[in-house]
């Protein structure tokens, strides 16, 4: 096990100036429940209390003490990967940094497996060193802290993903942001080939938001657009990651999306004379000739309402957090994107925060012909939450749920 005492940095939570929208981990071994007619996803306790956007931004109440608030944050990989880890412990910095919690608050442990015995000893080390606030960043651990943090009901649990008994769940609609980014690569691409690509780790339902996002970006964009995706089967493996983006180039795609945390697909596009939707982080400063714009995750602002509610006691295990906002957020987009293309995805974003565009609304098809929603109707937060299909002009063999 790695441990590490991480001292607070003053760099900003994620490169994110600009366009705005609102993990990666391995899928828990036990999904959500059957959804409540509410929508929201049920636990053996009840529905779960949605956390919603209207608190974004939540400030303490005067008086608010935070300098007995002591947070562990559990990570798969190391916090400088570039991708997913970096992406969530920056946020917690970021949170940490707002509410003035000092660095000797904060405990990281990286590195931990998914599994029974790596979970239940960190969780173990960041109870005896005092934690009342323990971060679980990557699904894997829900099934494993579940039962810890009913042993210590003094000790919030946060986890990220579906909704776990005895934890507060944690969501981005990070499919805001993805969709803006797959119409904006559709627009590029379409006078060339109406063919986008997309270079995916794991068929995870996080993964399957991003794929499918995109997709419906590039069809709002064009209805003829479709998404052939190239799998990599690894969170965390460049020379797979760089086989699957010059596979996608060698079929004759140009534009594509991702899901890696490496600079391997970035920098083969560059290398190739193509472009790629940067992921999880700003990755222009890989590929600055390739990476059209990026998606970055932005839980600072869940984070940081988390934090205070744990401190006013306030927090509950029933709690989930299911935002969008400013915490999907796309990056600037590169000096090479036409005007034109900015100007019509900020259109297309001020419709969106309108409510004039619904992503996932009806009529909506998977790939192999099966209605998702009838015209008119909406997809429930549950069913969107865990991506258990792709969309029609997703091109992939992979199975949804496998």
């Amino acid at each position: 096990m790695k441990k590490r005492i991480i001292g607070i940095c003053l760099a900003a939570v994620l490169a994110a100036a600009g366009l705005v929208g609102c993990g990666e981990a391995q899928q828990a071994a036990g999904e959500a429940s059957a959804p409540a007619e509410s929508g929201a996803p049920t636990t053996a306790t009840g529905t779960a209390n949605y956390i919603g956007e209207d608190k974004m931004a939540q400030e303490p109440a005067e008086g608010t003490d935070f300098s007995n608030l002591k947070i562990g944050e559990i990570e798969s990989y190391v916090i400088n990967d570039g991708g997913w880890c970096q992406a969530t412990h920056e946020s917690v910095v970021a949170a940490m940094n707002d509410l003035g919690i000092p660095e000797e608050n904060l405990i990281v442990l990286e590195s931990i497996g998914e599994d029974q015995a790596s979970t239940e000893a960190a969780a173990d080390e960041l109870i005896n060193a005092g934690c009342n606030l323990i971060l679980g960043t990557s699904t894997g651990y829900a099934s494993f802290l579940s039962p810890i943090a009913a042993e210590h009901p003094d000790v919030i649990f946060a986890q990220w993903g579906n909704k776990t008994d005895n934890l507060v769940g944690y969501d981005i609609r990070s499919y805001e942001g993805m969709f803006l980014a797959g119409y904006a690569s559709e627009l590029m691409s379409q006078a060339e080939n109406t063919e986008l690509g997309f270079a995916a780790s794991m068929n995870e339902f996080s993964v399957r938001t991003a794929i499918n996002a995109y997709a419906l970006g590039a069809k709002y964009a064009n209805p003829e657009a479709t998404v052939k995706v190239a799998s990599i089967e690894s969170w965390y493996d460049p020379d797979k990651e760089s086989q699957a983006a010059q596979s996608l180039i060698d079929a004759g795609i140009k534009y594509m999306g991702m899901e890696a945390s490496s600079p391997a697909v970035p920098e083969t596009c560059e290398a190739n004379d193509a472009f790629v939707v940067g992921y999880h982080n700003d990755m222009s400063v890989l590929a600055p000739e390739a990476v059209i714009v990026s998606h970055t995750w932005n839980f600072a602002p869940i984070f940081k309402n988390i934090m205070i509610q744990t401190a006013e006691g306030t927090a509950t295990p029933d709690d989930f957090y299911y935002w969008g906002g400013e915490c999907s957020k796309l990056t600037d987009f590169a000096a090479f994107v036409p005007e034109d293309v900015v100007a019509a995805v900020t259109d297309l974003k001020a419709q969106m925060d309108a409510g004039d565009v619904d992503i996932f609304a009806g009529p909506l098809n998977d790939n192999t012909g099966n209605t998702l929603v009838s015209e008119g109707a909406t997809m429930a937060d549950e069913d969107i939450i865990q991506q258990n299909f792709f969309v029609e002009n997703v091109q992939t063999t992979w199975k949804a749920g496998e």
